[in-house]
């Protein structure tokens, strides 16, 4: 279910990069708070030039901190310091390029960042565990269905220690469009 193509009526986001562009199918009949804010943010246009701040080959690709640009801001649809708290479907894991949500180890801390997870084998030590608390795992709600190539040319960037790229690796615009 989570790897099919988006079908009429359906929400997807168009991510832009400075790399080519990447089309993901969002959940919101699953996870329908963590879509709102990603949807509200992007309409309101805070992920416009918003970088990929952390890159880790073979792992995931890290953005959306819109505020500081570093990882270390950003905020939920409603306002400067909020945030909204996790949601989880079993349908939805950390597959290669499954959109989720960045956070503390904290419940209800997920604001605006957000990562796409990168290699073949997925990320699923990040998936909600089942009987697990509010913070166990990362919020999946959505999932990329064109522009691997995008995906791998931003995950393959030389990064320094701290895994910022050394290159800008930009965010130019997320467009939220329903499949006609």
């Amino acid at each position: 279910m989570q790897q099919d193509k988006p079908t009429t009526g359906e929400p997807v986001a168009i991510v832009t990069t400075n790399r080519g562009v990447m089309k993901f199918r969002l959940f919101p009949e699953l996870v329908g708070e963590a879509v709102t804010n990603f949807v509200r943010l992007a309409r309101a246009g805070k992920y416009d030039g918003a970088p990929f701040h952390r890159i880790i080959a073979d792992f995931m690709i890290q953005g959306g901190d819109f505020t500081h640009r570093n990882g270390t801001g950003g905020h939920a649809h409603t306002g400067p310091g909020t945030t909204i708290g996790d949601q989880y479907h079993p349908d939805l894991t950390h597959i290669r390029g499954a959109l989720s949500y960045a956070k503390t180890s904290a419940p209800h801390s997920i604001g605006s960042q957000f990562f796409i997870v990168h290699p073949e084998k997925g990320a699923h030590f990040l998936d909600h565990k089942k009987n697990g608390g509010p913070a166990d795992g990362y919020t999946v709600f959505g999932q990329l269905y064109e522009g691997f190539e995008v995906l791998d040319a931003i995950a393959a960037t030389p990064t320094r220690p701290d895994d910022s790229p050394r290159e800008p690796q930009l965010i130019e615009s997320v467009v939220i469009e329903e499949v006609g």
